[in-house]
């Protein structure tokens, strides 16, 4: 409940320069003190105030006002005049100068300064009395322009956002345009712009609002649905719904695409970003491929991988040795498929084939300058480095974006390495993909490792899929499942979901693969019971055991079951300091994953931690401190919005990791959502045990709905040669490439 109180600032205990955020000691008109705390800028100590927000209870400092919003009461008394002139706001101002002016100019003061500084002419010399003038405007300006904002219906913590943006210019940007929001603060859509666009009383038909939609429709197709682009109809019926007019947008896509922020192609419509980047991955992999190749005896290679294979006790297949030889003589090579198939094995294999071909040892540090394994996420390249016994990172540490880097930033330094090992490639997104290709330098072998028939990369493009269909690169298919995969049921019912062949054989129960059909509240029992039995028998709840939902709401989803999990599972649930968020509360042991790509703690979209410690700063603020894989990681309360408890996840968020339990509820109100990519994602991420609960109707329903698929161009814009292609051909002399060399593959995925 908001409560509104009236006071008058008494002093300042700490102040954010960097988000505005502000603590400040505040006395009543009854002479009592308070606490107040939120975003505000510094207020004058001689002028009343009214400040709504809501009272919290710090654990330390008892009852505080977290302010929502504030106002001006009434002008100065004298006392408060001196007290505030003679404030840190104002240089050089002491008690007495102070005094001196109050009792010249009177409680008009500020106003008199304002108007003309020379009324200072009997107390301060010229230097000062315009530097007291510049410093009163300046700090004027500031609450005028809080308040103002405050009044848009903006929170404080935005208003100091767009103050430290834009100065003392803020009202004027945002009323020529409130829609540049979009454009250039993070964390800010349409939505929020379009609210503050209707308080300057900007109609939804203004060019400015119907520019805006467009563009954010594009984003949206592209950040959510992973679109590339969208034709003319799909665009004006998305327009349309957003903004709900029924005018013309013609004249607003022109314009857009005069200033080229849209690129219009033949009927389909891209952001410029877009555009640029999917035309450079083509150019890209069209360069990569084409760079001469040195000549290696393919008899030769066969002999050193039979030596390897008699070493391994492995016998290579068909398939298998192929592939090798393939990626040994080509300079780019794709190999996918499913579980169980021989992927890992083949790169080993692999591995030590290139080694022993270029006489390097493994073991040394030398090998990591000349051979780069990589995968899209820590957990992914994590499992890659174990099964492969060779270091392993991710694609953004091998770019620049290193835990302990501390040139984060320095994405332009190309790969060094003559090998470069790419795992999981079906999580990559046009973004990461255009900056991994462009650091790589030409001669370089490239093998592309993924499993085509997963989900597609969580941001826009479908990259592996392109690649593999355009036919431009040499594909290598492992569909054979291997003798060890033969007796994991897993792997049959995924082979079975994927080939869309589900029959009611494969849905009876065995040692690694169970099913239980209920619904409600008994699965979330069975679910709860089956973890604790798991624990007993020495899974780990946070490396072993994943609960795998496909969305957050109702009673079956993440956030519910989540919860659930920690209170009965965690020992320090309710017994140790926690941290909330909404409706989320944290506690040391929880498992936690991050929700969005974060360059400067090193962390990335879908990374799983533990949650070490909960403390107090110098500041007595709430620190808490997760470690992932090993290395901590600082996270303050503001920040917790990037953070989800993880005992359950998403699908999504499980690709490119295994999990030794692997428990998959399957519900109707799931049904929306329900694709055969998606099953099938899922029950791969099993290693040892699977638990499927619910209807195993909705498992047949699943096996047969595909994933729609995306628009992207990157097959044709492939598939197109280079003395033919105007596209590939292009002078990027219009491409602003400061604008897509300041895009950080941190920003998407």
């Amino acid at each position: 409940m908001t409560e509104n109180i009236t006071g008058f600032i008494k002093s300042y205990v700490y102040k954010n320069e960097d988000n505005g955020y502000t603590i400040a000691k505040i006395e009543t008109k009854d002479g009592q003190n308070m606490t107040i705390v939120g975003y505000f800028p510094l207020l004058s100590e001689e002028i009343e105030y009214g400040f709504e927000g809501e009272f919290i209870t710090h654990p330390r400092y008892g009852k505080q006002l977290k302010v929502i919003n504030y106002k001006r009461l009434e002008n100065a008394t004298k006392t408060g005049l001196i007290r505030y002139l003679s404030s840190d706001t104002f240089s050089g101002i002491g008690p007495k100068t102070a005094e001196k002016i109050v009792d010249l100019l009177g409680l008009d003061a500020i106003d008199q300064i304002l108007k003309d500084d020379s009324v200072l002419k009997p107390i301060l010399n010229p230097i000062k009395r315009m530097r007291l003038k510049s410093e009163l405007i300046a700090h004027q300006t500031e609450q005028t322009i809080f308040i103002k904002l405050l009044d848009l219906g903006l929170t404080s913590k935005i208003a100091a956002k767009l103050f430290k943006t834009y100065g003392d210019q803020t009202l004027d940007k945002l009323e020529a345009d409130p829609y540049r929001l979009m454009y250039e603060i993070d964390g800010f859509g349409f939505i929020k712009s379009r609210d503050i666009a209707e308080k300057f009383n900007i109609e939804k038909t203004d060019i400015r609002s119907l520019k805006a939609a467009a563009l954010y429709t594009l984003q949206v197709a592209s950040m959510n649905d992973g679109d590339l682009y969208l034709n003319y109809d799909e665009l004006m019926f998305k327009i349309r719904k957003i903004l709900d007019v029924d005018v013309s947008f013609d004249h607003a896509l022109k314009e857009l695409i005069d200033e080229r922020r849209i690129i219009e192609e033949n009927g389909n419509y891209f952001t410029k970003p877009i555009y640029d980047y999917e035309i450079d991955i083509a150019k890209r992999i069209l360069e990569l491929k084409d760079y001469p190749s040195e000549s290696i005896d393919t008899d030769l290679l066969k002999l050193m991988l039979s030596q390897i294979s008699i070493q391994k006790s492995i016998d290579y297949t068909e398939k298998q040795i192929d592939a090798i030889i393939t990626a040994m003589q080509n300079p780019i090579t794709i190999i996918t498929g499913g579980p169980g198939t021989g992927k890992t094995t083949l790169i080993d294999g692999l591995l030590n084939l290139y080694a022993n071909y270029y006489k390097i040892n493994l073991k040394s540090i030398e090998a990591k300058a000349e051979i780069a394994l990589m995968a899209p996420t820590g957990r992914a390249s994590k499992r890659m480095q174990e099964l492969l016994n060779f270091n392993a990172r991710t694609i953004h540490s091998h770019l620049g974006f290193d835990f302990e880097s501390s040139n984060k930033d320095n994405y332009y330094e190309p790969l060094v390495q003559n090998l470069i090992i790419i795992d999981e490639a079906s999580m990559i997104d046009i973004f990461l993909m255009r900056r991994l290709l462009m650091s790589i330098e030409v001669g370089t072998k490239i093998v592309i490792v993924g499993d085509e028939d997963q989900l597609p990369s969580v941001g826009p493009g479908y990259v592996l899929g392109d690649l593999i269909a355009s036919n431009t690169l040499p594909v290598i298919r492992l569909n054979e499942i291997h003798r060890q995969a033969k007796d994991s049921h897993i792997v049959k019912l995924a082979s079975s979901i994927n080939n869309q062949n589900l029959q009611n054989d494969d849905l009876i129960s065995y040692n690694d693969v169970t099913f239980y059909s209920g619904d409600g509240a008994d699965i979330k029992r069975v679910i709860l019971n089956q973890i604790a039995g798991a624990l007993k028998k020495g899974y780990d709840l946070i490396e072993d055991i994943q609960v795998l939902i496909p969305q957050y709401k109702g009673e079956l989803g993440i956030d519910i079951m989540n919860k659930e999990i920690q209170s009965r599972f965690n020992p320090f649930y309710k017994k140790s300091h926690s941290m909330k968020y909404l409706d989320k509360e944290y506690f040391q042991n929880d498992k936690v994953i991050q929700l969005q790509n974060d360059k400067d703690k090193g962390v990335m979209n879908g990374d799983i931690g533990i949650i070490k410690n909960i403390t107090k700063n110098d500041k007595n603020q709430s620190i808490m401190e997760v470690s992932f894989d090993g290395v901590l990681v600082t996270y303050e309360q503001s920040e917790l919005e990037n953070l989800n408890l993880a005992y359950v996840i998403s699908i999504h968020k499980s690709q490119g990791s295994e999990y030794k339990v692997v428990f998959l509820p399957i519900i109707k109100s799931y049904m929306h959502m329900l694709k055969k990519e998606l099953i099938y994602t899922a029950i791969t991420r099993a290693k040892q045990h699977l638990l499927i609960l619910g209807d195993m109707r909705l498992l047949q329903y699943a096996s047969n709905q595909l994933v729609e698929k995306r628009h992207t161009k990157l097959k044709q814009r492939l598939n197109e040669t280079k003395s033919n292609s105007n596209l590939l051909n292009k002078d990027n002399s219009e491409v602003d490439n400061d604008d897509l060399d300041n895009i950080s593959p941190w920003d998407f995925m």
